[in-house]
C-alpha cells in the first residue's frame, strides 16, 4: 500500500498523466470506445477514476456517473473539480476489492481502468474482477485496462540487459522483483481472465501503441500531423497484430445474462 501511495502522491500526478500530446493517444482512443457504449441516461461506475479524466466527459455526455479511487489525492482532485461545476452523482474513496456499498447489478457500465495492473497477487486480481462484475447489470458493458508485458520487455530491455535474469523473471511473473507496484499481463492472459468470468469480448484495443518508441516524436508533432497520426492509430488499434507491443491495452466486454453466480 505504501508503494502505490508514494507513486501517486509523489511520482505520478494522475490528473495530468494524459494531458500531454503523447498522453492524448490513450485518452482519445479510450474515449472513442466509451462514447460508443456510454449513452445518455446510463449509470456508469468509474471504479478507478484517478483524477476523473473520464468521469467528467461521460457526465457531460449525459451519463449518471459514480466516481471512486483508492488514492485520497485523486479523490480530493475529483471533489475539487466537481465542486466548481457539479456533474457527478457520487464521489468516494474505496477499493475495487470491496464494493459492498453497491448492490448487485447496479450499473449499466463499469470501468476498471487502473486497478488490475496494480494487483500483483493473482487472488486479488480475480477478486477485483468478481467484485466489479458483481455490480454490473446483466448484458452490461465492462471496460478494463492493462499494462502489456511484452511491450515493457521491449521498452526496458536496454536498462535491464546487464541483469538478464531480472528480465527473465519479469517476463515469467509480470512483476518487478521486490515490488508490488505494477503487474503486467498479455493480450491472451487478460482475455482468458475475462472469459473465465463469463464475459464476451467485444473489442480488444492497443490503447497507446508502442508509445515507448515514438513518445518524443509525437510530443513534438504539429496539430495537423498529430491529427493524421491519430486517424491512422484509430484505424489500426483494434488489429490483433498490434496488441502485443502497445504499452497499455483496453478490453471492452459484455456481461452475459445469467453468466454470474452471486452465491
Amino acid at each position: 500500500m505504501k508503494e502505490i501511495q508514494k507513486f501517486y502522491n509523489i511520482e505520478c500526478k494522475e490528473s495530468e498523466r494524459l494531458m500531454s500530446q503523447a498522453g492524448q493517444i490513450e485518452y482519445i482512443t479510450t474515449m472513442k470506445y466509451l462514447e460508443m457504449y456510454c449513452k445518455k441516461g446510463m449509470s456508469v461506475l468509474d471504479a478507478c477514476a484517478g483524477g476523473g479524466v473520464y468521469s467528467f466527459p461521460l457526465a457531460e455526455l449525459g451519463c449518471k456517473v459514480w466516481a471512486g479511487d483508492l488514492m485520497e489525492i485523486n479523490v480530493a482532485h475529483i471533489k475539487s473539480e466537481n465542486a466548481m461545476n457539479p456533474k457527478l452523482q457520487y464521489i468516494y474513496q474505496g477499493d475495487v476489492l470491496n464494493l459492498s456499498c453497491f448492490h448487485d447489478q447496479s450499473f449499466d457500465v463499469v470501468l476498471n481502468l487502473g486497478s488490475y495492473y496494480h494487483l500483483c497477487d493473482e487472488a486479488d486480481r480475480n477478486k477485483s474482477l468478481v467484485e466489479t462484475l458483481r455490480i454490473l447489470k446483466n448484458n452490461g458493458i465492462y471496460m478494463i485496462s492493462y499494462i502489456n508485458r511484452c511491450a515493457n520487455y521491449m521498452a526496458h530491455f536496454e536498462e535491464l540487459k546487464d541483469n538478464f535474469s531480472f528480465l527473465i523473471n519479469y517476463m515469467h511473473s509480470g512483476c518487478i522483483e521486490n515490488s508490488t507496484l505494477f503487474y503486467s499481463s498479455t493480450p491472451e492472459m487478460i482475455e482468458e481472465d475475462l472469459k473465465k468470468q463469463g464475459m464476451k469480448i467485444l473489442h480488444h484495443v492497443a490503447a497507446d501503441g508502442p508509445i515507448f518508441i515514438y513518445r518524443d516524436i509525437v510530443e513534438h508533432m504539429n496539430k495537423k500531423d498529430f491529427e493524421a497520426f491519430m486517424n491512422m492509430h484509430l484505424e489500426l488499434c483494434d488489429k490483433r497484430s498490434n496488441l502485443g507491443y502497445s504499452e497499455h491495452g483496453l478490453v471492452v466486454a459484455q456481461k452475459s445474462d445469467g453468466a454470474f453466480s452471486y452465491e
